[in-house]
């Protein structure tokens, strides 16, 4: 907002310290956008781009369905089934609880930066943000939707490393907005095909939190790919871990209506 330019002074006075505080705070809100787009690497951003450019899904409607399996050391292993349904042309996923019946009829509906979790058992729709993990484990609702990652982070090199057999360029992303999963990411990414094989994922103050291995992909045409098993380790509970598996993908156009308030809400009736 613009400074009043209607307020005056005595000629000879000095500048007030409140006009003076507000100019520094609109000139401190201008600079730090700028300063951030310029701190990007360009070739770290080349390799997010190509990485972004398989995994958005933009030009195709996507359906799958995940399960999800928790191992934590001396319980019994919690599995869940979701179904999601996926537009990244306009930025936009729901997806639906199917297993356990304690979880049925719960969901997600992300639509631009909103995402809601509906709760059937009180007919809520409770907003949410990024850092939400999907039914407790340690999967994060981020995984299951478009990237935008050069809008919420700031890209540099940060050297190169082998994981597995993969030659990788490992890529150090750190937030510039508050509603991401973690503040600072290292994405190594293979060179053979530019996707990535592992995330590490940290807290602002570099704590190690959890570790993504992207274990498989499936090919959908295009240049289009959907990562068909990923596992999720937490670092901070020991052996405590998270084992995506991804299957009964589609690319049929997918209703409308499936990305609406009301559509959650049929689903647990």
């Amino acid at each position: 907002m613009k400074p009043s330019s209607t307020a005056s002074r005595v000629p000879g006075a000095p500048v007030s310290i409140l006009a003076v505080a507000v100019l520094a705070a609109a000139v401190g809100m201008a600079l730090p956008a700028a300063a951030r787009a310029a701190d990007n690497d360009p070739a770290a951003v080349k390799i997010v781009r190509g990485w972004e450019s398989q995994l958005n899904t933009e030009g195709v409607d996507l359906t799958t369905t995940f399960t999800l399996v928790q191992k934590k050391p001396g319980e019994t292993d919690r599995v869940l089934r979701v179904r999601t349904f996926r537009r990244d042309s306009a930025d936009m996923y729901t997806i639906i609880f199917q297993y356990p019946d304690s979880e049925k009829g719960k969901g997600y509906l992300r639509r631009g930066d909103d995402l809601y979790f509906y709760l059937p058992s009180t007919r809520e729709f409770v907003y949410r943000n990024r850092k939400d993990n999907i039914g407790s484990t340690d999967a994060r609702t981020d995984l299951f939707g478009r990237q935008k990652i050069l809008e919420q982070y700031t890209a540099s090199l940060a050297g190169t490393a082998m994981v597995s057999k993969w030659d990788c360029d490992v890529v150090r992303l750190d937030a510039r907005v508050q509603d991401v999963s973690y503040p600072v990411q290292k994405w190594y990414v293979r060179r053979t095909d530019g996707l990535p094989v592992k995330v590490e994922n940290f807290s602002l103050s570099e704590t190690l939190l959890a570790t993504f291995y992207y274990v498989e992909y499936k090919a959908l045409g295009n240049g289009k790919s959907v990562f068909t098993k990923l596992l999720a380790v937490n670092n901070l509970e020991k052996g405590q871990q998270t084992f995506l598996t991804n299957d009964a993908i589609s690319t049929a156009a997918i209703p409308d209506y499936t990305f609406t308030k009301p559509y959650l809400e049929e689903q647990s009736r």
